[in-house]
C-alpha cells in the first residue's frame, strides 16, 4: 500500500496559482484628489493598474488559477465601470484557460448592488451561505480542492473558519480561500475573527486570506497560511511593496512562495533628522537628496511621500513660523509631474524640538519640570494607554467620529505624547526667553 501511494504522489499533476486579495477597485483616495487633481487622476487609475499587472502576471507564468480572498471592490455600491473593468480581465484570464476563485469580503459582500453582467464560465464565486468546494481538474485529474465562503453581509463577526470541513485523507492538495481576521486587529476591524490553530485544524495545505493590508506569511508549512495585502497601497498606512503571491505546488505537494511587486504607485513615510542641519537652505538640499535617493530604489514606479522631521536643531524655530512648509512644499511639488513616474511629497510633518537638554529640563523645579516629569511618568505607566482610550472612546464611537478617525494604535502613543510635549515646550521655553 506504502509503495502505491508513493506512485500516486510521483504521478500528480503539478500546477500553479497566483493569490491576491483586497484590490479595492476604484478607491476614491480621497482628500489628494481635492489638492492636486493631476495627482487625484493618476491614483484614480493605479487600483486597475495593478489589477492589470495581476492579470498580466497570470498570463506570462502560465498560472492554472488566481485566487482573490475578498474586497475586490471598495464599496458594497460598487461602480458600474469597476465591475466592468474587472469582468475585462477575468475575460483575458478565460482566453487563456486560467480560472478564477473569488471570495467575497467586508467591502463587497454579496448583498451590495451588481450590474447584470454575465461572468465567463472560468470564473467561480463562493456563496455566502455555507462554504464552497470546488475541485481543479488539470488533464482530467483532481490536483486541487479550494474551499471558500463570501460574505452576504458587511459585517461578519463570527469565526467562519468553524464552517470549513475538515480536510480527509483521500483529498488532493487544499486550499482555504477566506477574507478574515486572525489573530490582534493590527488595525483592521476584526471581521470573521480566528486563530492559527483554528487554521491548522483543519488540515489544509494553504490558506488564501484577505483583510489585512499588509503582505504578510503566518505560516510557511502545515499549513501555509498567507495574507496577501492590498495589491496597492492606498495611503501612508500601508507604505512599502504591495503586490501579489505567485504559488507552485510540486508533484509531492511541495509549496513555493513567491511575493510578486504590483503597486504602480508607493507610499513612503521618510524620517529627516534635522541634528546637523541649521538652515532652510541645508533642509531643502537634504530633502531633494532624498527624494533622489528613493526614487533609485522603486524600480521606476511613482512615489508619494510623506517627510516627518525629527531632532533638535536651531532651526526648529524657523519651522514653526507661517507658511514655512507650506512653501516647502510648493518647492519640492514644481517639477514632479514632467517625470514620467513622480515623486510627489504630500505632507511635511514637524516633530522637531528645540535644542535643550531634556535631562536638564528634568531635574528643574519649576512649571517646565513639572511639565517633563509628567511627560516622562506618562512614558513608563503601561496604564497611559488605556486612560488615553478611555478618556476619547466616546469621540471614536460618536456617529462622525468612527467614519472619520482611526483608533489610536498603541505604536502611535509615544509620539502623541511628545508632539504634545513639545508644544508646551515650544510656548513655556519662548515666554521665558522673552522675558529673559
Amino acid at each position: 500500500m506504502k509503495g502505491e501511494k508513493e506512485n500516486v504522489q510521483q504521478n500528480k499533476q503539478q500546477f500553479s496559482f497566483i493569490h491576491t486579495a483586497d484590490l479595492h477597485l476604484d478607491s476614491p483616495f480621497l482628500g489628494i484628489s481635492d489638492v492636486d487633481s493631476e495627482l487625484g487622476e493618476c491614483l484614480s487609475k493605479s487600483t486597475f493598474q495593478t489589477y492589470d499587472s495581476i492579470i498580466e502576471q497570470c498570463i506570462e507564468r502560465k498560472v492554472d488559477f488566481l485566487l482573490i480572498a475578498g474586497d475586490v471592490y471598495d464599496s458594497a455600491d460598487k461602480s458600474l465601470y469597476a465591475q466592468i473593468k474587472f469582468l475585462d480581465g477575468l475575460k483575458r484570464l478565460s482566453d487563456y484557460g486560467v480560472s478564477v476563485y473569488i471570495c467575497h469580503g467586508n467591502h463587497d459582500p454579496l448583498n451590495g448592488w451588481s450590474a447584470r453582467l454575465k461572468w465567463p464560465d472560468n470564473v467561480h464565486v463562493m456563496r455566502g451561505d455555507t462554504v464552497d468546494c470546488i475541485d481543479f481538474k488539470k488533464e482530467d485529474e483532481i490536483v486541487a480542492r479550494i474551499l471558500g465562503i463570501s460574505y452576504p453581509v458587511p459585517h461578519i463577526e463570527s469565526n467562519l473558519v468553524k464552517k470549513f470541513p475538515v480536510k480527509m485523507a483521500e483529498w488532493p492538495f487544499t486550499i482555504g480561500l477566506l477574507h478574515c481576521t486572525v489573530g490582534s486587529s493590527d488595525g483592521h476591524y476584526p471581521y470573521s475573527p480566528c486563530t492559527v490553530e483554528d487554521l491548522r485544524c483543519s488540515n489544509y495545505d494553504y490558506w488564501a486570506l484577505g483583510h489585512i493590508h499588509a503582505p504578510s506569511q503566518i505560516s510557511t508549512s502545515d499549513p501555509v497560511i498567507i495574507y496577501s495585502g492590498t495589491p496597492q497601497g492606498r495611503h501612508p498606512g500601508e507604505c512599502g511593496a504591495h503586490g501579489c503571491f505567485y504559488v507552485s505546488v510540486d508533484s509531492k505537494e511541495r509549496v513555493s512562495v513567491e511575493f510578486v511587486e504590483t503597486d504602480s504607485i508607493r507610499w513612503y513615510v521618510q524620517e529627516i533628522s534635522i541634528d546637523e542641519i541649521n538652515t532652510e537652505g541645508e533642509l531643502l538640499e537634504c530633502m531633494q537628496d532624498t527624494i533622489d535617493e528613493i526614487r533609485e530604489k522603486v524600480d521606476g514606479r511613482s512615489v508619494i511621500c510623506r517627510f516627518v522631521l525629527k531632532g533638535r536643531s536651531p532651526l526648529h524655530t524657523s519651522l514653526k513660523e507661517e507658511d514655512i512648509l507650506s512653501n516647502f512644499l510648493q518647492v519640492l511639488r514644481d517639477t514632479e509631474f514632467s517625470n514620467s513616474s513622480f515623486i510627489w511629497v504630500d505632507r511635511i510633518e514637524d516633530y522637531t524640538r528645540l535644542p535643550v537638554d531634556r535631562e536638564t529640563l528634568l531635574k528643574r523645579k519649576d512649571f517646565v519640570g513639572d511639565v517633563v516629569n509628567i511627560v516622562e511618568s506618562h512614558y513608563e505607566n503601561d496604564n497611559t494607554f488605556k486612560d488615553l482610550r478611555r478618556t476619547f472612546e466616546n469621540l471614536f464611537k460618536s456617529s462622525i467620529g468612527k467614519n472619520l478617525l482611526s483608533n489610536i494604535d498603541k505604536e502611535e502613543l509615544p509620539d502623541i505624547i511628545q508632539r504634545a510635549e513639545n508644544i508646551l515646550l515650544d510656548y513655556l521655553l519662548t515666554e521665558e526667553k522673552h522675558a529673559d
